[in-house]
């Protein structure tokens, strides 16, 4: 009975896009900026999460996306890769509005790796070409090199014809963060997103897996969320949330020689003495005393 009612809902849903099949195909470039413009949206029963929202994202760069939990950072990532319905509002990128692109389009070329990926029970290949049909043998290996996948793929019993449990529970949680990237990268999609997709990896791992796909991605859009300062000290360009606003944006260098609650996480990454200047001025200029500040 279960089996056949998931069945009726499978048949009986409906298309994310009724008119999607009117839409085009368009290349994104991949240093093509990323405009947002009045977005609204909000879950039901909540609160709004993202209100009047405009910002532009510079193409081409490495971006921190950073804030407090509940923020808003993972809704924006789901809305510019057209995982979410926009409220209200428009995404653009270089050229072309959101809703101008067919969802095809928009999932080949704007992809997200979420911090808990999903795998099929099949081989490893196939997990790749479940999304990328054609995709050569050749580029799945190279993408599994650039993330470090391959060399724990060619200890495996049946190396890239090894199937993956449900889940993918025979990997472990940093194994299956490396794979979930280098089947994102597979394609070289002109705009990347990681949702907090290295946090299972040990420090070093992370430094140097990050260090190669950067590397990698040079001159197309890779957008980081995380809290964790491997990840923040790599990016070109820091976006800082707070409450579903833009806080602050700017260079890690720019933002440091400013004050704000930014610093807490970019001290982080490098304590600075100038940073610490500006936060004893802001303590001063409240009644504090610099050495207070500076303790």
């Amino acid at each position: 009975q279960i089996v056949i009612q998931r069945l009726t809902e499978v048949i009986d849903a409906t298309p994310e896009d009724e008119n999607d099949f009117k839409k085009p195909w368009a290349q994104i470039p991949g240093n093509a900026d990323i405009t947002c413009t009045n977005l609204n949206f909000h879950h039901a029963g909540r609160v709004d999460l993202l209100q009047d929202f405009s910002f532009t994202i510079p193409g081409g760069k490495a971006i921190a996306l950073i804030g407090k939990s509940g923020c808003g950072k993972s809704t924006l990532a789901k809305l510019i890769a057209g995982l979410y319905s926009l409220g209200s509002g428009n995404i653009r990128y270089g050229l072309y509005n959101q809703q101008d692109l067919s969802i095809e389009c928009l999932r080949q070329q704007v992809v997200l790796v979420p911090q808990e990926a999903n795998f099929w029970s099949r081989s490893i290949i196939d997990n790749f070409r479940f999304s990328h049909p054609d995709v050569s043998f050749e580029s799945i290996v190279e993408a599994c090199q650039i993330v470090g996948a391959d060399e724990f793929i060619s200890e495996l019993p049946h190396k890239y014809q090894t199937v993956l449990g449900e889940f993918g529970a025979n990997l472990s949680g940093g194994q299956k963060q490396r794979l979930a990237i280098a089947r994102a990268i597979v394609t070289d999609p002109p705009i990347l997103i990681l949702d907090e997709s290295t946090g299972a990896l040990d420090p070093v791992s992370e430094a140097q897996a990050l260090d190669k796909l950067l590397s990698h991605r040079q001159g197309k859009t890779t957008i980081m969320i995380s809290h964790r300062p491997k990840v923040i000290e790599r990016a070109d360009w820091i976006v800082m949330l707070e409450k579903g606003k833009l806080k602050i944006s700017g260079t890690p260098k720019t933002l440091r020689y400013q004050a704000g609650d930014h610093l807490d996480f970019l001290d982080k990454v490098h304590p600075s003495t100038n940073a610490l200047l500006v936060k004893s001025e802001s303590f001063h200029a409240n009644g504090s005393s610099p050495n207070s500040a500076l303790r």
